[in-house]
């Protein structure tokens, strides 16, 4: 099985350590980071075009790492968990699936999930999931799911936070090629983003931030640690 380790946090530069994230750590950094926070602090925002980091609220930042986990991990890697077709249904798929099509905008619904420990409870069941591939599988295994998409210029720009598992293709440079070891580290950086995200929210409202969270993945380019408040590159298609 791929090993795992918490003092590993970046996808290792060689290839021949095949090391894992330990997704757990994502669960510590959010609830240690909004445990204290009143209704006021976790739902602050700015929708101001110029200001898309503020976009949404530590809340909403929340209900997204659970729409993440539990969709990602079932889209990408639903024939590996669950090859006999026995999908679970924490959430209902059919209104939060990925694409157009969506009820609810990459976010779980307000209407069912909106306080932050139910919030957590399925970000919780979507890192178990994570867990569970990492440590059901081979890095060959992961190695060897390979899958090209349509590529957007987000992917374009976080991918080069990765030594390996993703790239533009070579035979069409509007799609990106990528496979699940690359995959499973991408979910990683995103998580941690939006909890970087989360903080710094709460220090433009003038809080303390709980936790020194460590600057890898994504969190080393500047749109996305905070070195700049622009806005990233966005998801319109290469």
């Amino acid at each position: 099985m791929a090993a795992t380790d918490p003092a590993v946090l970046e996808m290792p530069s060689s290839p021949m350590d095949g090391i894992m994230p330990w997704y757990r750590h994502i669960i510590t950094w959010v609830e240690a980071e909004t445990e204290t926070l009143s209704n006021e602090q976790l739902d602050f925002h700015d929708p101001s075009p110029d200001k898309e980091w503020m976009w949404w609220s530590c809340r909403t930042q929340i209900s997204h790492m659970a729409w993440d986990s539990l969709v990602f991990t079932k889209r990408r890697a639903g024939h590996l968990l669950w090859p006999d077709g026995d999908i679970p249904e924490p959430i209902n798929w059919l209104d939060h699936q990925m694409g157009p099509n969506s009820k609810w905008d990459r976010v779980l619904n307000p209407n069912k999930f909106w306080e932050v420990p139910d919030l957590i409870e399925k970000l919780e069941v979507g890192v178990s999931w994570l867990d569970q591939l990492v440590t059901e599988h081979t890095i060959d295994q992961l190695r060897s799911e390979m899958q090209t998409v349509r590529g957007t210029n987000f992917w374009k720009y976080v991918i080069t936070t990765l030594p390996r598992g993703a790239e533009v293709s070579q035979e069409d440079s509007s799609s990106i090629t990528y496979n699940l070891e690359g995959s499973l580290w991408m979910v990683f950086y995103e998580l941690l983003s939006h909890v970087r995200t989360i903080q710094r929210l709460k220090t433009y409202q003038g809080l303390e931030t709980k936790v020194e969270l460590p600057r890898v993945g994504y969190l080393r380019l500047p749109h996305y640690w905070g070195d700049t408040n622009e806005n990233g590159p966005g998801m319109d298609r290469l």
